[in-house]
């Protein structure tokens, strides 16, 4: 049975038992939006119209309703090339946005996959730029992206995010995070109460389009709790992704996740981005990436940051997602990318299944990056080598965070010490080693 998962096989094998296959160089299938194959066939020399029907009928028995019914075969005899000026386009096209998939029967076959949207996450043909290049990043003055991604919810991301932003801030740095989660923003709640915010990126993404004059400092806020921060911490600001209100929803229906205006959505959050940086002294930009497979977050993920931390926990679920994140990473960039994974919901360090449960979560995060990004013709490190992708930072089970942090206060004595409390455990030691990471990417320990 031809399912949407075995079909380009299918098609393949179609290819390689058909009588005239030593005529071909090359084939390109091409898959359209609705899953349908077509096909470009590079052939040495001009075939007959009744090879040409011959296949055709062929490819229709083996795929069935996935077959489109279009095959255009580039060398054609002097009648045929008459009746194809039309398709000259369409080949151009075709050989453009293809890519390498396999080869059999000295036959190579290329891959066009056409789809409505995820195109941030699938279509990574060659090495994908930072918002700004990584030699900027790394300078004396350089600002660096890095963006928090969870495939699930509830792994302590944005926790995550907060307690990195906040340890850096205590460091003398100058940080602004970006909630860029905005299907279900959070991050804004944890330093703000709700009447404070009053817009943020999904504003930004509409008004921009209308008034370019829009100063950015409009859509963002100053994080100035004096229980949270002291005289010698750096700046800390925060985008929201916008208030949640009963315009939200017309606001957000607005957003070109599709890509229908090619580029649109990464050109302009990178045109924010650099607008941030050219109107603040900042060091770090922290982008809370959408959970799951969502355009933004994979933008977030594969076209803007000069490095990712991965967040999740040691299930099944957890592990396919961070499988295919490494993927969609691994076709745009090269090995070296700044990359980390955490893994979140850990036992307590004091406790005799800590070591187990870290020993299990290595090994497979290991195996992990050997299948699906580190380059084996390249020297591989080794399991025990701390630092490198595969060996995670680890972040154990805190109930207190589990029940809803708020980094301001009144300035009441009992909000103040719940405030610090919270300061305290997000920078403890587990959140000051991803920090400690991070820094090393740019050569800052």
């Amino acid at each position: 049975m031809t399912t949407f998962n075995n079909v380009l096989n299918e098609a393949k094998d179609c290819v390689c038992s058909w009588g005239k296959k030593e005529v071909l160089f090359a084939v390109t299938i091409v898959r359209d939006v609705y899953g349908k194959l077509s096909f470009l066939m590079d052939n040495k020399e001009s075939i007959t119209e009744s090879d040409k029907d011959n296949f055709t009928a062929q490819m229709a028995e083996r795929i069935g309703s996935y077959f489109s019914g279009r095959i255009y075969w580039k060398r054609l005899s002097h009648s045929q090339k008459s009746t194809a000026e039309r398709e000259k386009f369409i080949i151009q096209m075709i050989e453009a946005e293809r890519e390498s998939w396999d080869e059999r029967d000295e036959i190579v076959f290329y891959l066009s996959e056409r789809a409505i949207a995820k195109k941030a996450w699938i279509y990574q043909r060659e090495v994908q730029e930072s918002v700004w290049p990584y030699e900027e990043a790394v300078s004396e003055d350089g600002c660096k992206v890095i963006s928090f991604y969870s495939f699930k919810g509830g792994m302590g991301r944005t926790t995550a995010l907060a307690s990195v932003a906040l340890t850096l801030v205590h460091q003398g740095r100058n940080v602004i995070m970006v909630d860029m989660d905005i299907e279900a923003p959070g991050l804004a709640s944890l330093f703000f109460d709700e009447e404070v915010i009053t817009g943020g990126l999904l504003d930004y993404l509409l008004e921009h389009e209308i008034d370019s004059e829009m100063s950015i400092d409009h859509y963002l806020l100053d994080v100035t709790e004096p229980a949270l921060l002291d005289e010698n911490s750096g700046h800390l600001y925060l985008m929201p992704a916008g208030k949640v209100d009963d315009n939200y929803l017309q606001k957000l229906a607005r957003i070109d996740y599709q890509d229908h205006r090619e580029g649109y959505l990464r050109n302009a959050l990178a045109t924010m981005l650099i607008e941030i940086k050219n109107t603040f002294s900042v060091d770090y930009l922290l982008l809370d990436a959408r959970a799951g497979f969502h355009d933004m977050g994979g933008i977030a993920v594969t076209q803007l940051p000069h490095g990712v931390v991965l967040f999740g926990n040691d299930s099944r679920q957890s592990w396919d997602g961070i499988t295919q994140v490494l993927r969609s990473i691994a076709k745009g960039h090269d090995e070296d990318f700044p990359l980390m994974i955490v893994g979140t919901m850990c036992p307590n360090p004091a406790l005799p299944a800590f070591a187990a449960a870290k020993e299990h979560f290595i090994r497979k995060s290991y195996s992990i990056c050997l299948e699906n990004y580190y380059n084996i013709n390249h020297e591989l490190p080794g399991i025990d080598a701390e630092g490198e992708l595969h060996y995670p930072e680890l972040i154990s089970y805190t109930e207190s965070l589990m029940q809803g942090i708020e980094l301001y206060s009144d300035g009441s004595q009992e909000q103040n010490q719940r405030v610090n409390t919270y300061k305290t455990i997000l920078t403890g030691e587990s959140y000051r080693k991803i920090t400690a990471r991070i820094q090393g990417w740019f050569g800052e320990n």
